[in-house]
């Protein structure tokens, strides 16, 4: 495919793409729906880089669009083995070209191949680069690729949080994705598949690490304190501390009640649901982590944390932190200096 001037192949330039796998999910469907689209002439939406120093573009927005318009024509290379290529994708049935289904690029693989007249028109389409010009630091970039995204369909909030948490820090963030992975982590927060999809075991980590490491601001929106909040934590200061406090905080708590750390237990006081909450994350690992040293300065640590949580869940101010109708900003207010309170030891 042809671009304007800047993305013409005898240019020197070359686009650099964040290969960020857990992003690039779009369905079959999609992706045929979006091949149809140019097939049958609709205007594409410009793709998003900036020019690096080195004359090399940094994609900030169209990673969806690009892969699979080089998936389909089977030269996408494959993310973790750059020598090779993905398998061309073949095509489902669309809705005003039904022919598609069955259909990819070549045909080598025994399906059948786009017609050479349809070839020649999707090389000859156009997709235009808005190619920005302007300082790329990363909290520029942090900026623009939440314009761009904010609201739309292909994101939801904590992906596009995660794509600039990889522009601020990638080696923070790959850290944070490994310990949300992990199976501790997963038994606590009883992640789903469909969860992990959506990076709900990312979001969980970057809430934990943002709440130990700052003070919610009465007034603000929790999302954009998120989003600002692990944006200082990756590229203000060096992010490890805080991450191996919430790693500790999670790994004490598997140790001492296992999969049901952070649900109520049958002794519960009434009204409390038996399920996880955001209560039991900001109430109980965030109050764990934020009084990490003076916990591992005690006799036994194991044995006061878990005498601590099966408190926690017994007392009647606990119901008032995650009351139905709850705003989460109210909720927040109320669950990290209780939880903070709660398990500091006595002096």
């Amino acid at each position: 495919m042809n671009s304007r001037t800047e993305c013409r192949s005898s240019s020197k330039r070359a686009v650099t793409q964040n290969y960020l796998q857990s992003l690039f999910r779009w369905s079959i469907d999609k992706k045929t729906a979006f091949i149809e689209s140019i097939l049958i002439g609709i205007p594409v939406p410009p793709a998003f880089a900036y020019e690096k120093e080195d004359g090399t573009w940094e994609l900030i927005d169209g990673l969806q669009r690009i892969s699979t318009i080089l998936e389909f024509m089977g030269v996408l290379r494959d993310p973790e083995k750059t020598d090779k290529t993905l398998p061309a994708s073949i095509l489902s049935s669309s809705t005003y070209l039904p022919s598609l289904e069955g259909i990819s690029w070549s045909g080598e693989q025994g399906e059948n191949s786009l017609e050479k007249s349809l070839q020649l028109f999707f090389r000859r389409a156009r997709l235009d680069f808005q190619v920005l010009k302007h300082p790329s630091d990363a909290k520029t970039k942090f900026d623009l690729f939440q314009r761009l995204n904010r609201g739309g369909e292909y994101a939801n909030e904590q992906e596009v949080r995660t794509c600039s948490m990889v522009l601020g820090n990638p080696d923070a963030t790959r850290r944070i994705r490994e310990i949300a992975q992990s199976d501790a982590f997963s038994k606590i927060f009883k992640i789903t598949d469909e969860q992990k999809a959506r990076q709900k075991d990312v979001e969980y980590f970057v809430r934990a690490i943002v709440h130990v490491a700052e003070d919610f601001e009465p007034g603000s929106d929790v999302q954009e304190f998120l989003d600002h909040g692990i944006l200082r934590i990756l590229i203000d200061q060096d992010p490890n501390p805080v991450i191996d406090k919430v790693f500790w905080a999670i790994n004490i708590l598997y140790k001492v009640n296992g999969q049901d750390a952070l649900i109520p237990h049958d002794e519960a006081y009434e009204g409390i649901a038996k399920r996880f909450s955001l209560r039991a994350l900001e109430g109980i690992l965030v109050g764990v982590a934020r009084n990490k040293e003076d916990i591992e300065n005690l006799e036994d640590p194991d044995s006061y944390i878990k005498e601590k949580i099966g408190q926690f869940w017994r007392q009647q101010e606990v119901v008032n932190l995650s009351e139905s109708g709850l705003r989460g900003t109210t909720r927040i207010q109320r669950t990290i200096p209780f939880g903070e309170v709660w398990f500091k030891p006595d002096e």
